[in-house]
């Protein structure tokens, strides 16, 4: 019997940070993120008061949310390309500073074309730090540590659904729809200082594991409690070229040519299409079907949210124990602290263990939220199906953020922004044909043929379950990287 594989133990650990420091970052990079999901959330309940206020139409209107979504495909291919090369530190405070900018811009605008042209500038902003949050959990957690922080990042980014449109209501009852971008603007504000202040560099290809320092002035926070207290010498100047190589918009676009990659993005898109015609959905629904107020038309998101959140923190544990149990199945020894080598270990399998079925359960439970909604049954019963659906759906998204940056450990934050551009730019294509096909359709049927999407998912990460192990080993072979 072989013995049991284990990490060299004369390595250096992955991260130099220590526990706290970590969640102190995690938490920075986490709220960044919150900022890219809130903003099209809050935003929602404006929509009449915008109309009104400007004296535009509807369609106008929501000219501004199609746009939004169609710079946050592009955007994020530029934004992580950017934190790979440069350091996650400096694009972080970039993107943020934009966005506290085009926030104070539309609160202070009173045209049409000024709102369009700053909700554009808002999501060029924020939109990247999605991506970049993900890149921070490659740079501090090892595999067998990183599912429960991806976790983490996955319950920040799913608050938005079930908050923003009642933090906006509720602004609206005593203020117009500028107070939403005035709260926009200054907590991201209050968040940039605190970045500005204590964030550390924490990109791999510029600080190693954290113990070296970085030679650029932008990549060092202002007050050091948050880097490690020993560090080594400055970096290297090999390392710093690197950061100094010329930015690739398209080196995102490139790592879909990659198998698992587009398997991975397709499947993502598929879910967040989905999920999105349900966001979008549910107020004009509810408020048709079953006469809801529009206070009431902003609760009915909370089910969804909740669901959404709670499983994105219970399944980052559940990958962290799927990955042990893997590994031991494997004869591969974890060491805390030190990363296994993942070129022989089958990731793919530790991470799609539950989702390949949970693909299933989320079709069917989408097919019945339509028919549900189509029957105009009891209200409790579309509820407790979107709560379920959060669930189910949550699951896949935090399982495979955790995957691409287990397969993508060298570029993490461009994996993200290439998962972001596809995402968004089917979500997009699908919010257009939305509102058509559920006047020609009805509810029922246009989510039988979602729920069919989601459910044509299992053969897609079959493939992968089969493959993807494979796949990676021979790139290793041709690029000398996984």
């Amino acid at each position: 019997m072989e013995a049991p594989s284990r990490p060299d133990d004369s390595s250096p650990v992955y991260s130099s940070f220590s526990t706290s420091q970590k969640r102190f970052i995690i938490t920075f990079a986490a709220l960044a993120g919150w900022f890219s999901s809130i903003s099209s959330f809050i935003y929602f309940p404006a929509i009449p008061f915008l109309v009104s206020d400007l004296q535009v139409s509807v369609q106008q209107v929501n000219l501004t949310v199609t746009s939004y979504l169609i710079m946050s495909g592009i955007f994020p291919s530029i934004v992580g390309s950017a934190a790979d090369r440069f350091g996650r530190r400096p694009v972080f405070l970039l993107s943020l500073a934009i966005y506290v900018c085009a926030n104070i811009g539309l609160g202070l605008q009173s045209s049409f074309g000024w709102l369009f042209g700053l909700r554009m500038l808002q999501s060029a902003g924020i939109s990247g730090t999605f991506s970049i949050a993900y890149g921070v959990v490659g740079d501090l957690f090892t595999p067998a540590e990183r599912g429960g922080y991806s976790g983490v990042i996955s319950f920040f980014l799913n608050t938005p659904p079930s908050i923003g449109p009642i933090i906006s209501g509720l602004l609206l009852l005593r203020w117009t729809w500028r107070s939403i971008f005035w709260l926009l603007a200054v907590s991201s504000a209050f968040v940039l200082i605190l970045m500005l202040l204590f964030l550390p560099e924490t990109a791999r290809g510029i600080v190693v594991n954290g113990s070296t320092k970085p030679r650029r002035r932008y990549n060092r926070p202002f007050i050091n409690h948050l880097i490690p207290p020993q560090r080594q010498i400055e970096a290297t100047v090999e390392t710093d070229k690197k950061s100094l190589d010329i930015l690739n918009p398209f080196a995102a676009l490139r790592l879909l040519s990659r198998p698992s990659t587009a398997i991975s993005c397709l499947t993502y898109g598929i879910n967040y299409s989905v999920y999105s015609c349900l966001q979008a959905s549910l107020s004009t629904i509810f408020v048709e079907r079953y006469g809801v107020s529009g206070f009431v038309a902003g609760v009915i998101y909370i089910p969804f949210g909740v669901g959404c959140a709670l499983s994105a923190y219970t399944t980052g544990k559940l990958l962290d124990i799927t990955y042990r149990q893997t590994a031991a199945k494997q004869g591969i020894v974890i060491t805390k602290g030190k990363a296994n080598d993942l070129t022989v270990f089958p990731i793919e399998r530790a991470r799609l263990r539950f989702i390949i079925f949970s693909t299933v359960s989320s079709a069917a439970l989408v097919m019945g939220h339509g028919w549900a909604l189509e029957c105009t049954a009891s209200l409790a019963v579309p509820l407790v199906l979107q709560f379920l659906t959060g669930v189910s759906i949550q699951m896949i998204f935090t399982s495979l953020n955790t995957l691409l940056v287990d397969v993508h450990q060298e570029r993490p934050s461009t994996a993200q922004a290439a998962n972001n551009f596809v995402r968004c730019e089917m979500a997009a294509g699908c919010l257009a044909s939305l509102d058509a096909l559920l006047q020609s359709v009805g509810p029922g049927w246009t989510f039988v043929a979602y729920g069919t999407a989601v459910m044509l998912e299992f053969l897609l990460l079959g493939l992968l379950w089969v493959k993807g192990m494979q796949w990676r080993q021979a790139r290793v072979r041709t690029d000398g990287a996984i």
